[in-house]
């Protein structure tokens, strides 16, 4: 099982949480989740919405990090 790590877009560090990837491509993924950046320096928050598993895969690199 693979699995997609989310990152900061802005600072690069991690967001300290992970998705497991299904394999059904079309389903919604993690439909109205907040992530914020743990950092004290960075103030970002991501929404996720309408995100289905196939756009987290086109944003993940092959080490399985998704900037966001």
């Amino acid at each position: 099982m693979q699995e997609i790590e989310f990152y900061c877009k802005k600072c690069k560090k991690s967001m300290k949480m992970a998705y497991a990837v299904t394999g059904d491509m079309d389903t919604p993924a993690m439909n109205g989740i907040i992530i914020r950046c743990h950092t004290h320096k960075c103030t970002r928050a991501v929404t996720l919405k309408n995100f289905t598993e196939r756009d987290i895969l086109k944003r993940a690199d092959l080490h399985g990090k998704c900037y966001l």
